[in-house]
């Protein structure tokens, strides 16, 4: 009993010693090279409850320390004494060169989504104070990394490719330059990962953004082009829905006119003429429901007519114009199609 009493004492006071060490937070960061020594013990950025300690009383003295184990190659132990100097002076300029550090030593260290997150803590935290256009270009490379490297590569094991992992990266970088010159290249790849993952309505939907945000910028004509494509791949999908292929042929109509001397522009040609053909065939199977299976001779004259109407040049209008014929007798009726 008396050792369980001592151990919660122990425990007590240790708890004491913690609740000093942080201070309801942490206290403000002594000057650089000022010689007063950094508190050993801080939370470390966004808030986790790990530990960081500077193993040098100074700012200027720490960043000296965090380079010379960098130039010996001892990049994880380097990361940590650039992340501790970030720590516990946040507002010296040795903290700025120190978080720049952290972010080149973990894309030294092939950690992308870490670099790519401390290229972002620069961005939020130290605004104005480094090469921005830098940064975005260091962000935007760590991004397209991800999105064309297999994983999972071993020996004559190829990988496979995981391009969604680039998403929310493509997502950030535009949302911290959205007038940036290579933003609306960053869009045409949000397009291109989900059209390539087959989530069609996204791809159109991220193609739609770069045509009506970035109209003109050259990424524009071939977004048109893939959002037609996408249109074109989800009425696949819906062979019997009218309002999808509807939607896919506005939209191969729409590039067409818009971009008529496109280098796309047959290919897209080659896709119209497809959904026309299945088209036809939607719209004379509907009379041909009418007519043969549900017996209803007048609803399929209707639909016979405006088959030949809307497809004069089709393969099915000869038929659909001797059916209109035939029909026309049975509901006794003078109507020429």
């Amino acid at each position: 009993m008396r050792s369980w009493c001592a151990v919660l004492l122990f425990l007590a006071a240790c708890t004491g010693v913690w609740a000093q060490t942080f201070d309801n937070g942490m206290a403000a960061p002594p000057a650089a090279g000022s010689g007063v020594p950094a508190k050993k013990s801080v939370t470390i950025k966004r808030g986790t409850t790990w530990m960081v300690r500077p193993q040098k009383a100074t700012a200027a003295e720490q960043l000296v320390y965090a380079q010379g184990l960098r130039l010996e190659g001892r990049l994880r132990a380097a990361y940590r004494a650039y992340n501790a100097l970030v720590y516990a002076w946040p507002d010296t300029a040795q903290a700025v060169t120190a978080q720049v550090a952290c972010a080149e030593v973990s894309e030294e260290r092939r950690d992308y989504p870490k670099a790519f997150d401390e290229y972002q803590y620069l961005i939020d935290r130290y605004t104005g104070q480094f090469d921005y256009h830098a940064v975005l270009d260091k962000q935007f490379g760590i991004a397209n990394h991800l999105m064309t490297t297999r994983r999972g590569k071993f020996l004559f094991f190829p990988g496979f490719e995981a391009p969604e992992r680039a998403l929310p990266f493509f997502e950030k970088i535009i949302d911290n330059a959205p007038s940036w010159d290579k933003a609306p290249l960053a869009q045409f790849y949000i397009g291109q990962i989900h059209e390539k993952s087959g989530d069609w309505a996204e791809a159109n939907t991220a193609y739609e953004i770069l045509q009506n945000r970035y109209e003109t910028s050259p990424w524009a004509e071939p977004a048109g082009f893939h959002a037609a494509c996408c249109l074109y791949e989800d009425s696949k999908h819906r062979p019997n829905d009218e309002n999808a292929c509807n939607a896919a042929r506005a939209a191969l109509v729409r590039f067409i006119r818009s971009y008529p001397t496109g280098a796309d522009v047959p290919e897209a040609r080659v896709r119209l003429n497809a959904l026309n053909d299945r088209f036809a065939t939607l719209v004379y199977e509907r009379a041909r429901y009418y007519d043969r299976i549900a017996k209803r001779p007048a609803a399929a004259l209707i639909s016979y007519r405006d088959f030949v109407k809307r497809f004069p040049n089709s393969a099915l209008t000869e038929q659909a114009r001797a059916r209109i014929q035939t029909l026309q007798k049975e509901v006794k009726t003078d109507d020429t199609p």
